[in-house]
């Protein structure tokens, strides 16, 4: 068949079949020397593989990589691009409810992706009520990471673990500064401490105050009113000398491995 035959046995144009030819994916069966292109009946079905795999998003070297492997490899490779379609669909998901419960003119929650993993080294700390800043706690926490020469990056992250009769049992939380591609691993930690990886992850995120004592409905509330499912503990970020800190609650993980 012509170049102009098979675009038409497999609903592709003849410009789509000469790009998957330069990149190596889909070559005629047959070249003349007058340059002329000729397919066989046999490449119908692959080529019609190659456009439904690229309409599905799945990247060229992707492709190339599947039309190569064996079996086993073809499985993982599938088992893979549909966990990222999922992941893609549920973003599209998010981008929806979020369009659809704002109102002109008001902005009280927002979204904040975290595109990269994190580890997070945390200090808990028993602090007593009424409680209307963790400022003593977090400098605690920082010097004591300062003094075992543990490096740290970003803003303090805290976790409420229990609200008990007279005091708020928390978790003060930094980002430890690592190499790339390397697991971080600290001679020496305070006593207590924990690491914990912290995927790629999409938070909603609430700003809120020490005299905002709702916050924490305000939140569900929110939820509630955009439709969003939390797929984990809420985490709060806090800055240095800064009376307003955010409630971020985490919807979804943003990548898969």
């Amino acid at each position: 068949m012509s170049i102009a035959q098979f675009a038409e046995r497999t609903g592709m144009v003849p410009s789509a079949l000469r790009f998957y030819e330069s990149k190596g994916i889909l070559v005629p069966a047959e070249r003349l020397e007058n340059g002329y292109r000729y397919y066989g009946f046999h490449q119908i079905h692959e080529a019609k593989l190659v456009n439904s795999l690229r309409q599905s998003g799945i990247s060229l070297g992707d492709i190339r990589c599947f039309l190569e492997a064996e079996e086993s490899t073809r499985s993982e490779l599938l088992a893979r691009w549909r966990r990222e379609a999922e992941a893609r669909l549920l973003s599209v998901q998010i981008a929806g409810q979020y369009l659809n419960g704002m109102e002109p003119g008001r902005g009280s929650l927002h979204l904040i992706n975290w595109e990269e993993p994190l580890t997070v080294i945390w200090q808990p700390f028993l602090v007593d009520k009424p409680v209307n800043s963790y400022s003593r706690e977090m400098i605690q926490a920082a010097a004591r990471l300062h003094d075992l020469n543990i490096r740290t990056q970003g803003s303090s992250l805290i976790k409420v673990m229990d609200s008990l009769q007279h005091a708020v049992l928390i978790e003060v939380g930094y980002q430890i500064c690592t190499e790339p591609s390397r697991k971080p691993t600290p001679p020496k930690t305070p006593s207590e401490a924990y690491l914990e990886s912290i995927p790629p992850t999409l938070f909603v995120s609430v700003d809120s105050s020490w005299e905002d004592t709702f916050a924490c409905m305000r939140t569900i509330r929110f939820l509630q009113k955009f439709g969003f499912e939390p797929a984990g503990k809420r985490l709060e970020r806090h800055y240095p000398d800064s009376p307003i800190f955010e409630i971020m609650i985490p919807v979804m993980q943003t990548r898969f491995s």
